[in-house]
């Protein structure tokens, strides 16, 4: 970002982290897969999973079980007879079911989207870089207009080539632990600062711990700085979604 040196300063030189931001994009930017199951409900097409379960819930129902998921793809928590495979389900979801971009669009952006409010407010200075595993052109066209006066970049693919793009101090926000995990060796020996959303159960083993020992990690890579964070406030979440069955063109 450029601007009036004045009225703008570099995080990079205040914040541990402050260099920029490296954030999912699914369940931390957008609850795109949620977005996603509300409008298979409201279709009412046959995809040969049992959604008739989920037709009764409320609005912040829905939104619980979609939070107490056990599993990242929603689908396969909806597979209970286990008749798809991974990537049947895989498939399922992405070429069929978020080939329509419109979901992008019209999700509600998660309390990153306050984060990165202030930050632009106070005239802060940093890059934003949002990842998903797999190109998705819904994202891309997504993020042109989300988060406005910061300038944010859409990366997908190998994740060691996305990494390349950030800089020795960056704050990495990501819904997966198991991201999280992958991107701890990758920044072994930097300064950097990695949160972990703690408000979904895929996270969580059976015992409620979460998969991966924060406090071990940092032991094992002592230049890191791990952490979890609240993604979603679910009351907010409810008010944003209740009158997505008007905007759907179905």
């Amino acid at each position: 970002m450029t601007g009036d040196p004045i009225n703008t300063f570099n995080t990079d030189t205040l914040f541990s982290g402050g260099a920029g931001l490296f954030l999912q994009f699914h369940d931390i930017v957008k609850p795109t897969y949620l977005t996603a199951i509300i409008k298979l409900l409201l279709e009412d097409k046959p995809i040969g999973l049992p959604v008739d379960i989920l037709r009764h819930f409320s609005i912040l129902s829905l939104i619980e079980w979609y939070l107490k998921r056990r599993h990242w793809n929603p689908l396969v928590s909806l597979d209970y007879y286990g008749r798809y495979s991974q990537l049947d389900l895989d498939r399922m979801l992405h070429d069929t079911l978020l080939s329509d971009t419109s979901l992008y669009r019209l999700s509600p952006v998660l309390n990153v989207g306050r984060l990165l409010s202030i930050y632009s407010r106070q005239h802060m200075t940093f890059p934003v870089y949002v990842y998903t595993e797999e190109e998705e052109p819904g994202v891309e066209s997504d993020i042109i207009d989300l988060f406005p006066g910061v300038p944010t970049t859409y990366l997908h693919g190998d994740l060691t080539s996305a990494l390349s793009r950030c800089d020795q101090n960056f704050t990495y926000i990501v819904a997966d632990i198991r991201l999280l995990r992958e991107l701890v060796e990758l920044l072994s020996g930097t300064c950097s600062h990695l949160l972990v959303a703690s408000d979904y159960r895929y996270n969580f083993q059976p015992n409620d711990q979460l998969r991966y020992n924060l406090l071990s990690l940092m032991r094992e890579y002592p230049y890191l700085r791990l952490e979890t964070t609240s993604a979603v406030d679910p009351n907010d979440l409810a008010l944003s979604l209740r009158d997505l069955s008007d905007k759907f063109e179905i």
